[in-house]
């Protein structure tokens, strides 16, 4: 009888492993690694229990696990389950999405200058921060807030264009440029220009526009660093680059923004559009002083225009 019952058993194991494998192959595993021979499963032997579906590497390994006592099987499992957990949050981690202080200096509403009614009220707007000048401009602007952000993206992109450091899509490398023609679409994320290729980029790099973040900064400041046109702090006019150890750098609106020491971002975010508008303009003076120079510039030998009457 004893004996009978184990066959029993046995051809019990054997039909759950068989009707297992013929499940649909989206209806994974819980496990990688066979519990009995510690490979890699197949992909064609398995077992169920517990409600969970156990894989192994080989025909014979789920007869032998289904064998094994209920607080084995258990520990399998309990052990699988936290496993895949662990790489699944591994997977959907995600980096932060940008979040730039407002750089605008009006307010989106009104137009008129931020300051000039007083302290400018701060509001949050699809993952942005947003700056308007009184609190009648703030039922405004919730009334109608895709209006008013198409407006504030609008001018981000405008002021953060000049700035822009690539020249390639920014999720799929491809040219901005086809044929001679800008195909650039712009993408304003938490106050932050992007540039995609195409808007199937645009979609990618809305879903997960975090993950793109640090090739942008570091793409800000290798094209910025050599040519930046202070060589003292933003906040301390009297304090040199370098005096008190490496700058301390931040990218704020595509824009390299350098200081001497930590103590000085704290200063540079009670007012960030203050301080960017002198940057600004120091990037404007010196863009202008290059062009100057440029066409000041006499043409080397041999570009001289030859008259139509020189002799010869």
């Amino acid at each position: 009888m004893k004996h009978l019952l184990t066959l029993l058993i046995l051809a019990c194991a054997a039909t759950m492993a068989f009707a297992s494998t013929n499940r649909a192959p989206e209806d994974e595993a819980i496990n990688k690694l066979c519990p009995i021979g510690n490979e890699a499963i197949d992909g064609k032997t398995f077992a169920e229990y517990g409600g969970h579906r156990i894989g192994f590497c080989c025909s014979g390994c789920d007869t032998k696990f289904l064998a094994w006592d209920t607080d084995k099987k258990d520990a399998f499992v309990k052990a699988s389950l936290a496993s895949q957990e662990s790489e699944a949050s591994k997977v959907t981690e995600k980096a932060p999405a940008p979040n730039d202080p407002f750089t605008l200096t009006t307010c989106p509403v009104s137009g008129e200058k931020l300051g000039s009614m007083g302290e400018p009220i701060a509001v949050e707007a699809q993952g942005s921060q947003v700056k308007l000048c009184c609190k009648g401009c703030v039922k405004t602007f919730e009334a109608d807030t895709a209006k008013y952000m198409e407006i504030v993206n609008n001018a981000i992109a405008a002021q953060q264009s000049a700035y822009y450091p690539l020249e390639t899509c920014i999720v799929s490398g491809e040219p901005l440029v086809e044929d001679g023609k800008n195909i650039a679409v712009d993408v304003v994320i938490g106050n932050r220009l992007f540039r995609t290729c195409c808007g199937g980029c645009a979609k990618k790099l809305n879903r997960d526009p975090g993950k793109f973040v640090a090739a942008l900064d570091a793409a800000v400041i290798e094209s910025q660093v050599k040519d930046y046109p202070f060589e003292t702090c933003l906040i301390r006019d009297k304090s040199k680059l370098g005096s008190m150890g490496d700058p301390v750098q931040r990218v704020v609106g595509n824009r390299l923004v350098q200081f001497c020491c930590k103590g000085c971002v704290g200063a540079f975010d009670k007012d960030p559009a203050g301080h960017l508008a002198k940057l600004d303009a120091a990037w404007a003076e010196q863009r202008k002083g290059k062009k100057e120079s440029k066409a000041a510039a006499p043409k080397e030998h041999g570009d001289h225009d030859h008259g139509k009457g020189e002799d010869r």
